[in-house]
């Protein structure tokens, strides 16, 4: 038998599912709360026991996509077994690069997510995610000596932001390839490198 936690759970779980679904099919206007009760067939005092508004449902699927795509990224960058830092790093990029052009990702994560919750608090979501891997990375590229004096916290922020430049400038045309990444991130602590 379930326990009450396990219950718990699967009520939540349903809950962003079904919120995600109409997202993706209707759009943030057309998806209300009626909606989403309507698809799960649960209850008010349910759906008020996980999440206070929309806002705050639309809040939890936007974090969890955002982990899930990065997570992707990771373990793709991961199964190439660099030894490098900054090959990790570079890697890690282009795989988040290609997870964001999948129609759904790039729906909850550049338009929908942004346009519920404000690009600043969207942005604060995707940085408690990225930010600090891309901080981590490049502390480890310093350590192992791939990069030189710069401003790690900034070059972090650079990556971070390029990559999101990236992502809405390519979803235009999704036959088009992916810009060469590594190049790209290579050229920005390079960049950095000189002026410091």
């Amino acid at each position: 038998m379930p326990t009450q936690q396990q219950r718990s759970d699967k009520t939540r779980e349903a809950l962003l599912a079904a919120c995600r679904k109409l997202l993706l099919e209707q759009g943030f206007e057309a998806t209300t709360l009626g909606a989403v009760l309507a698809e799960t067939g649960l209850s008010k005092g349910a759906l008020y026991h996980h999440f206070s508004s929309k806002t705050e449902l639309i809040a939890a699927i936007y974090r969890e996509e955002s982990r899930r795509a990065i997570a992707r990224a990771v373990r793709q960058a991961e199964s190439l077994a660099t030894s490098s830092p900054l090959a990790e790093l570079t890697t890690t990029c282009a795989a988040w690069l290609a997870e964001i052009r999948a129609p759904d990702v790039a729906a909850i994560l550049l338009r929908i997510g942004p346009a519920a919750l404000g690009v600043e608090e969207a942005q604060r979501i995707e940085n408690d995610h990225s930010l600090a891997l891309f901080e981590r990375q490049l502390a480890r590229a310093a350590e192992a000596g791939e990069i030189g004096s710069i401003d790690q916290p900034l070059a972090a922020r650079l990556v971070n932001a390029l990559m999101t430049e990236l992502a809405i400038a390519t979803l235009g045309d999704r036959s088009k390839p992916l810009p060469d990444v590594q190049a790209l991130i290579l050229s920005v602590l390079r960049g950095m490198e000189s002026v410091a």
